[in-house]
């Protein structure tokens, strides 16, 4: 858990300013959630396939961490998905790098899906480069300082030329060890992004950078025969009218292109092995209720598609729903869907 943190301060933009104002900052949830707000704890659920510990902001009396397989709900009581699931006001659901992995000093750039109850938003919140190695004593996959020491943060640009030292296998500055890699042996950049009206978010580019602690013929055959990671890409969800209160069932499903085959180095056999993408999609709506606010394809399941059950809200009017797929090393692919509720 990261600790409180209420007090107001200065953020740098995109282009390296600090932002106007003093607006409140409290962590806040981009698909892997980050953060906590008052009165909450950050459930912290490890899900064995993807980059980083899904992260659940819960009352703290009603928070239990197992989680069974790949679900991301786990243990914690059905009542409260709709924290995640149900967009109740402005939200960054996700933050996609294009490409989704890089050598550092390469260039990426970002965009965000950013929701709210009455839908879309059309603004694009500010990047900013998170360069604070994350200290030891805090169980979180981005330091606390990225969002409240300007000096944490970088304008966007090329990725640091240090982010394997500073994120990755090479050893950090400051007496801070290397980062462990993630299951599937990745690394990551963070990416702050800061959007009016709502909490702040991270993203993450995945970095390629040189195996550890591994054999010379086997770092170089890594380094030669590696591909980096792409964005997944999702079908179209046709969906137009529905009746108010009906119950609906909703099909995410991606091209077989979108799942891809990957070099990992098993630290055990000291070789390397492929090994294929395990697949996540976030479901999300402007109203009603969802039966599950995510669902997942583990890697050995060659499966294209995940299915979940939407209510309808009980009031006619305009609804949306917003999908995003995460493949384990990283990679996004959103939809938003516009709906009319008779």
């Amino acid at each position: 858990m990261k600790p409180e943190n209420g007090k107001p301060e200065n953020h740098l933009t995109g282009n390296g300013k600090p932002a106007t104002g003093n607006r409140q900052r409290s962590w806040s949830a981009v698909d892997v959630q980050l953060g906590h707000r008052s009165g909450f704890l950050s459930c912290r659920l490890p899900v064995a396939g993807f980059p980083f510990p899904v992260v659940v902001p819960l009352p703290v009396a009603r928070c239990r961490l197992p989680v069974a397989g790949f679900l991301l709900l786990a243990a914690c009581e059905p009542s409260l998905d709709q924290r995640l699931a149900i967009v109740n006001e402005p939200r960054v659901l996700a933050v996609v790098s294009e490409p989704a992995e890089a050598k550092p000093g390469a260039t990426a750039s970002y965009s965000a899906l950013l929701a709210s109850p009455d839908g879309p938003i059309a603004d694009a919140p500010s990047f900013s480069f998170c360069i604070a190695p994350k200290p030891p004593t805090e169980d979180n996959a981005v330091s606390a300082a990225c969002t409240s020491d300007p000096a944490a943060l970088a304008p966007i640009g090329p990725i640091p030329a240090d982010a394997c030292m500073r994120f990755g296998p090479d050893v950090p500055p400051g007496g801070f060890r290397p980062r462990d890699p993630d299951p599937t042996g990745g690394y990551y950049q963070p990416i702050l992004a800061d959007a009016p009206g709502a909490d702040l978010a991270f993203g993450f580019t995945r970095i390629t950078c040189n195996l550890a602690n591994a054999p010379g013929d086997v770092a170089h055959d890594y380094q030669t025969m590696y591909v980096a990671n792409e964005n997944p890409t999702l079908d179209p969800l046709a969906l137009g009218e529905v009746d108010a209160g009906q119950a609906v069932t909703l099909t995410a499903s991606w091209p077989d292109t979108a799942v891809e085959t990957y070099l990992y180095y098993d630290q055990q056999a000291q070789a390397l092995v492929t090994r294929r993408e395990a697949m996540r999609v976030s479901w999300f709506a402007s109203g009603g209720t969802l039966a599950v606010d995510a669902s997942a394809v583990g890697e050995s399941d060659d499966s294209r598609s995940v299915s979940t059950t939407w209510h309808a809200p009980a009031t006619p009017g305009p609804a949306w729903l917003w999908l995003v797929l995460r493949d384990s090393r990283g990679g996004i692919a959103t939809q938003t869907v516009a709906i009319t509720v008779h």
